[in-house]
């Protein structure tokens, strides 16, 4: 071999992680295997403010565990409250209008007196011409008329009763989700990491307020040489992973979850495996940031389905 074709393998054996992407071993059953992989996190949040306001509450500390949905810091929210309040006066006012058809039913009896009065007085003077002035009768009939209208404005304001009732709802709603918004919960299960603000300080909507990283699922990342495989060869298979502890070495079965259709420039190809973590001695097993050693099972059935049908116009 000469001096020329030497120098890139001696480069390739110096640069970090290259080694673990030269052509893994494998073996009949068609096992590939990287010594080493990094661990990373899948689930990794920084909690922001949703409103603005004086942060009134922060439960949590450093190191603490966090369910999903459970509160990590509570924003004033005395102004929201009272607009919620008042917006539920109003639908409750607006409710009762909109349910209470009397006044309805109070215009179409006075529209039906009143026409029964004009036409009697119609009917007398067909039988006695000038029994009832003519003034009299047309007053008669506007009393009528005015029965009639103030029946159809009865209605017209029961249907506008809902709608109130219904714009008072909506601002219930909006109220609500201000309320909600003031209340900064975890979208993970996991654990704080970072605090960035104290309880009395001043917020805005996008101001972080603390990192929370989930441990019970991780992945770990490698590469593969292009030259020797394909994403297709690896996407979906079922992979080991051991990882060395200081009380020895651990197991974790997991998947290829990812592989990258692009080609870096030394050739190789990246890889995610997915794992589910497991607990031990108040921590984790697997910890974020360390190496383990992967075994993909190349020559067994790939559990997830890839859809190319797009791909074929």
């Amino acid at each position: 071999m000469s001096k020329l074709n030497a120098i890139p393998v001696v480069f390739a054996l110096l640069i970090p992680g290259v080694v673990s992407a030269q052509a893994p071993p494998s073996n009949s059953s068609g096992d590939i295997v990287i010594p080493r992989c990094l661990v990373t996190l899948i689930d990794e949040v920084n909690i922001p403010a949703q409103e603005t306001g004086v942060l009134r509450k922060i439960p949590v500390e450093r190191g603490n565990y966090v369910a999903k949905g459970g509160l990590l810091a509570q924003i004033d929210d005395s102004v929201p409250t009272k607009q919620h309040e008042i917006a539920q006066r109003k639908f409750d006012k607006a409710t009762e209008q909109a349910t209470n058809d009397v006044d309805i039913k109070y215009a179409a009896k006075a529209a039906e007196v009143s026409e029964a009065e004009h036409l009697l007085m119609v009917e007398a003077n067909k039988s006695a011409r000038g029994t009832i002035a003519p003034i009299t009768i047309r007053k008669a009939k506007l009393q009528w008329e005015k029965a009639v209208l103030q029946a159809e404005q009865a209605d017209m304001n029961f249907k506008v009763a809902s709608m109130t009732a219904a714009e008072a709802q909506a601002e219930m709603e909006a109220a609500q989700i201000v309320i909600d918004r003031c209340q900064i919960t975890s979208p993970v299960d996991g654990i704080v990491v970072q605090k960035y603000r104290q309880e009395g300080e001043w917020v805005r909507p996008g101001d972080p307020l603390m990192r929370v990283v989930g441990l019970k699922r991780l992945k770990l990342d490698g590469s593969l040489s292009a030259d020797k495989y394909s994403p297709s060869m690896v996407i979906g298979k079922p992979a080991t992973v051991t990882a060395t502890i200081p009380s020895g070495q651990v197991t974790f079965e997991g998947t290829v979850v990812f592989a990258s259709p692009e080609i870096d420039s030394n050739n190789n190809f990246d890889f995610s495996i997915e794992v589910q973590n497991r607990p031990h001695e108040n921590s984790w097993l697997l910890r974020p940031g360390g190496v383990a050693s992967v075994t993909i099972h190349a020559g067994q059935p790939s559990t997830i389905r890839t859809n190319f049908t797009g791909m074929q116009n």
